[in-house]
């Protein structure tokens, strides 16, 4: 259901506290600086998307400031940023960049950082789990602190289907938003993965092109129960030997990085599911043919069994 929220009916010596509560509600709580104060104006539209949020905000000049002690490192997020009308700063770990209109950029919530914009702006916002999208992407991470162009391409397809996606959700069930939300990142994640500069710097060793054909290869083959790394290297015409030197210093082993692609596919199919699967039937699709031995991989990896996150959801 599409909420619209707005400043403009509230006294002025509230406007701040009010803004200030409705981002925390939409976002996470945040600090906010105000450059005029007593003139500020501010629009939120949010529409909710399975385990996806996207919002447009409409306001005067703003700093944002993510601390230490305002992190919950228990919901941990990217934003997608896409400003519209003028430029916005962002600041993390050390690092800057500069976001135009016509381009997009990654942000994490658990980490501190800066947001602002020195002049009135409208930005789209799309909020995402971190463990979402590392079932599209191999290291997310590796995009953070990077301007992406929307005015072509297949950003400028993922943009386009994220602003007509918002107009139809209202006539849309709730069934519906899960294949959206997984449409929708699924073109987040080849825009990213297809810009030409990030290919261009990647593509000079053959360590890197090696890593592409492997996650192509692990991605399309995921739901085997026979994937493991003598397989994956056969298919890849690399030693497994080889194949283990690739990963050695990305954090995690070959079947390391597999099970934990299993186990989020699975986490977000039970989420997701509105009982039309059984939990066996999806511990199986996504390649565990042992029901015990995924519940105990399952809960040791999200503190709660596959049976209390369908009961959530």
């Amino acid at each position: 259901m599409h909420n619209h929220y707005s400043t403009h009916l509230i006294p002025q010596r509230e406007r701040q506290n009010y803004w200030r509560g409705l981002i925390d509600e939409t976002y996470f709580p945040l600090e906010l600086g105000f450059r005029d104060a007593h003139q500020f104006q501010g629009h939120l539209s949010r529409w909710p998307l399975g385990r996806l949020a996207i919002s447009r905000l409409e306001s005067s000049a703003t700093c944002y400031r993510r601390t230490a002690r305002q992190i919950d490192h228990s919901s941990p997020y990217f934003l997608i940023t896409l400003p519209e009308h003028a430029p916005v700063r962002f600041s993390q770990a050390g690092r800057t960049v500069v976001c135009h209109p016509g381009a997009f950029i990654l942000e994490r919530n658990d980490q501190p950082y800066e947001f602002s914009y020195g002049k009135e702006n409208a930005l789209w916002v799309m909020r995402v789990p971190i463990e979402l999208l590392k079932t599209r992407l191999r290291e997310p991470e590796r995009f953070l602190y990077m301007e992406f162009d929307r005015r072509q391409g297949l950003g400028n397809l993922f943009y386009s289907f994220m602003r007509n996606l918002v107009q139809q959700l209202d006539y849309t069930d709730e069934t519906t938003h899960d294949l959206l939300a997984n449409q929708l990142i699924d073109l987040l994640a080849h825009s990213l993965e297809r810009d030409e500069r990030f290919l261009m710097s990647h593509e000079a060793g053959l360590r890197s092109a090696h890593l592409r054909n492997i996650e192509s290869f692990v991605r399309e083959n995921i739901r085997r129960a026979d994937l493991s790394p003598e397989v994956i290297a056969a298919a890849c015409q690399i030693s497994t030997r080889y194949l283990h030197k690739l990963f050695r210093g990305s954090g995690q082993t070959v079947s390391q990085w597999i099970r934990e692609l299993r186990l989020q596919s699975a986490f977000n199919d039970i989420a997701a599911d509105r009982g039309f699967s059984t939990l066996a039937e999806i511990s199986y699709r996504w390649g565990f043919n042992d029901q015990t031995h995924f519940c105990r991989l399952f809960k040791n990896r999200f503190g709660c069994t596959p049976k209390e996150v369908r009961e959530r959801s």
